[in-house]
């Protein structure tokens, strides 16, 4: 990647209308705080404040005006409650007047690669004081080792009470390593592998959703043979976790994903249920004559045979090859009359 696209300078190109003449500070910064959090996760709410700290400025220091560039590969504004840009009334105190606008590029200064945040603060004027202009809220959307997404020095310019400009330093950027949040589970089935049958079924291909208030908001991945998988990024919110593999009950299990969680979300093994051959998601009588209607007939070996987890006969429960005792045995064995989705649990 161009090394450009991981570090943003920016410089001052506003002129205002004011005396000629500076006014020298004794000591002035503007600083941005650490991003928090860090590492932050994909969906996660990135947030750092803009803090100045003068002391002794003859006349006080009565408004700043900042570009804050950000790389929209990375990061977006922010669309939570709190908006892109919060006020906060630390160092011009709770008569500050704030406005902020966000551009692209082009409008940015200088006009360079990357899009930015323009902010604008006045307030009463502070001749020794230090605080907190405003906190940025941004969106992680995609990863980075830490380089990737930097908040910048950025363009600014500081002015007193009297409309003079006041000596406005370098700003340090901030950087922050955005990471994938990932949901990690086992599906394991119920009869299976089929043994002593060595071209018996294998635990590929059960299916995984999210779904909120039924509606499928995040799938399907299908487990692998050991009966694992990973959901990458799914979104924050209260959501159900479902597995679901022809011929069983489904299971089920309600999942916080919170915002600043952790990064890895280890679910644990859940065991399917066999017996609902014919997807009704009921276990009875129904089941058991869809099997003796194909009694000691061939059938499809289901995830063996599909490779790309396509489509499984679900009266061959165990994915032996064979419909016969076994499968019916699976049925009546324990699970007769139960229902599904079935809780999550081995």
């Amino acid at each position: 990647m161009n090394k450009a696209k991981w570090i943003f300078t920016t410089a001052l190109v506003m002129a205002l209308a004011m005396p000629a003449t500076p006014v020298s500070a004794l000591s002035t910064s503007i600083k941005l705080t650490p991003p928090t959090p860090n590492p932050s996760l994909i969906g996660d709410d990135i947030n750092f404040a803009l803090v100045i700290a003068v002391s002794d400025v003859p006349s006080g220091v009565a408004g700043v005006d900042i570009y804050l560039a950000y790389d929209p590969v990375y990061v977006m504004p922010s669309t939570s409650p709190l908006g892109v840009v919060e006020p906060l009334p630390d160092f011009f105190g709770p008569s500050n007047i704030t406005w902020y606008e966000t551009l692209p590029s082009g409008q940015c200064a200088p006009a360079g690669s990357f899009p930015c945040i323009h902010l604008v603060a006045a307030g009463p004027a502070q001749v020794t004081h230090s605080g907190a202009v405003a906190r940025f809220h941004f969106q992680a959307i995609a990863t980075t080792s830490g380089t990737g997404f930097a908040v910048p020095t950025t363009s600014k310019m500081m002015v007193d009470a009297n409309g003079f400009s006041v000596a406005a330093p370098a700003v340090s950027p901030q950087s922050v390593e955005i990471v994938d949040r990932v949901i990690k589970a086992t599906i394991l089935r119920q009869g299976v592998p089929a043994s002593p049958n060595p071209g018996g079924g294998t635990l590929e291909c059960a299916q995984v959703i999210l779904t909120n208030q039924q509606a499928v908001i995040f799938g399907p991945v299908f487990t692998d043979s050991s009966g694992g998988f990973n959901l990458t990024n799914p979104p924050s919110g209260v959501q159900t976790l479902r597995a679901n593999y022809p011929g069983y009950l489904g299971s089920a299990k309600q999942l916080t994903i919170s915002t600043g969680g952790p990064s890895s979300i280890n679910v644990g093994a859940t065991t399917l249920r066999g017996g609902d051959v014919n997807g009704d998601n009921k276990i009875n009588i129904l089941d058991v004559g869809t099997i003796i209607s194909r009694f000691n007939q061939p059938a499809g070996v289901g995830s063996a045979d599909a490779g790309a987890c396509g489509s499984d006969d679900g009266v061959d429960i165990n994915d032996d090859g064979k419909i016969d005792i076994s499968d019916l045995g699976i049925l009546t064995g324990a699970n007769w009359g139960l229902t599904g989705p079935t809780p999550w649990q081995p």
